[in-house]
């Protein structure tokens, strides 16, 4: 073989062996649910115009491909916010989000690939924090979970729409108290059912009281209309009256009268 072709032989070697290494610098292959934007140095950097989806994208082996899962991703995270009077309010905090394809490109330069833990953690937090922070421990204890849960995620939905991240569900659960205020409240909403059920038998008391007094107005009242009419004339008549039904009674009776005008004692001889 002669060096010519020898040297072809190595330079074609060579070429090969460089283009096997640096394959990865001309070819973009995109997964599943998985987007691409390209920087491109020597051509005003970022491409803000172009996305590319999933497949394989030939590509110049200067430019550097940044990639994103596109998947909408779950996150669960632990927070621990202040609300009123200083106290410490623990709540466990689920939401899922996506990037908005289209404007990778922007969320890439304002944001980087970490995106999530420098735009959206941040911004759920705080958020949150906005809604609870307003609240008094008491307000906290007695509150609807699903109220809060409505309004943070009304909030931080917004917000990351502005930035270019879908928010999908956004869950508050666990909401969770120091014992030492749980205890204290307890202790003051029984104390309040306590007072609230002792005003209600004062009120109780109250009404019987005014019952009472009608009736004894009434009472009086009749006897003011009946007592002038029961002369001693009148109740000598009715005595007289019943003496007579008395002796019209097949039953055996004994009657003992009373000196002066004491009412008569009627006996019954049968018992």
């Amino acid at each position: 073989m002669s060096q010519r072709k020898i040297n072809i032989l190595i330079t074609l070697l060579a070429s090969l062996l460089l283009l096997v290494i640096f394959l990865d610098r001309f070819i973009m292959v995109n997964g599943p649910a998985t987007s691409s934007i390209v920087f491109r140095p020597f051509s005003g950097g970022v491409n803000m115009h172009k996305v590319y989806g999933e497949g394989i994208y030939f590509t110049a082996p200067w430019n550097t491909v940044y990639s994103f899962n596109t998947r909408e991703q779950m996150v669960e995270d632990t927070m621990h916010i202040m609300v009123q009077n200083g106290v410490t309010v623990t709540m466990r905090v689920n939401y899922r989000y996506r990037p908005i394809i289209d404007s990778l490109p922007v969320i890439f330069r304002r944001y980087g690939l970490d995106y999530d833990k420098v735009f959206i953690d941040p911004l759920i937090v705080s958020s949150t924090s906005e809604v609870i922070s307003h609240f008094t421990p008491e307000q906290v204890y007695s509150l609807s979970i699903d109220s809060i849960r409505q309004v943070a995620q009304e909030i931080a939905r917004r917000r990351l729409n502005q930035g270019n991240v879908f928010l999908g569900e956004l869950v508050i659960s666990n909401i969770k108290l120091p014992p030492k205020v749980v205890d204290a409240i307890e202790y003051k909403l029984r104390q309040e059912q306590l007072s609230i059920a002792y005003n209600y038998k004062i009120i109780i008391a109250q009404k019987e009281r005014q019952i009472k007094i009608i009736d004894a107005d009434a009472t009086r009242s009749s006897q003011a209309l009946v007592n002038p009419g029961l002369t001693p004339g009148y109740l000598q008549l009715r005595q007289i009256e019943a003496l007579q039904n008395l002796s019209l009674s097949p039953n055996a009776k004994t009657v003992v009268v009373p000196r002066g005008n004491s009412t008569p004692i009627i006996l019954n001889n049968g018992q």
